[in-house]
């Protein structure tokens, strides 16, 4: 996993008055906080953002450096909420979870669906039940996705939970439930049939 340092300044003050001068100055308001950690007011310049933003993913561990006081204090942390202007998508504030790479933490991960059944030329269709997956894990271990290949399915075929096998990683959704269904043709039109009808 690549290594994504961002720089962050503490901020002083908070409330609206003081993060529309934050963003009048071309940086983003944010706030660092979690278990064990007294929130800290930051600001992040805008152009640090936009310099980071394409590599920041919800389960990126980011080392953060926070100037304030003529030092820098050290830490990692993750990408928790982007609150964005409903207009003009503009990003308004950041909020970054503090975490200890020693303790496990609980995420959301995608899930990608990987393989070409041969079945989808017999006009089986793919049900994909589940799009991510809650996981918990060391930071370190945390997978920025989970890729099923189903490129062996046939018509009738579904992959569970707990076909899924990742090493240091505890899925935390039931064990039998279905991540993707290969259904055979006749039940997709039955579906919509049904839907029709009411």
């Amino acid at each position: 996993m690549e290594e994504i340092v961002i720089r962050a300044e503490r901020r002083k003050g908070t409330g609206k008055g003081v993060a529309r001068k934050v963003r009048r100055e071309g940086k983003i308001p944010a706030i660092v906080y979690g278990k064990d950690i007294s929130p800290i007011p930051i600001c992040i310049s805008l152009k640090e953002w936009e310099r980071l933003k394409g590599r920041m993913k919800t389960t990126s561990i980011v080392s953060m450096e926070i100037e304030g006081d003529g030092k820098i204090e050290r830490r990692s942390v993750m990408v928790k909420e982007v609150q964005r202007d409903a207009v003009n998508s503009q990003v308004l504030h950041v909020d970054f979870l503090g975490i200890s790479l020693e303790r496990t933490l609980q995420v959301e991960v995608p899930i990608v669906l990987v393989g070409e059944p041969k079945a989808l030329q017999q006009g089986g269709i793919v049900e994909q039940h589940l799009r991510t997956i809650m996981v918990e894990c060391l930071p370190r271990d945390i997978p920025d996705k989970i890729e099923i290949d189903i490129g062996g399915l046939e018509i009738g075929d579904s992959i569970h939970v707990h076909e899924v096998s990742l090493p240091g990683v505890r899925l935390l959704e039931h064990p039998e439930v279905a991540i993707v269904t290969l259904t055979p043709p006749e039940m997709e039109e039955k579906k919509k049939a049904e839907g029709s009808e009411g």
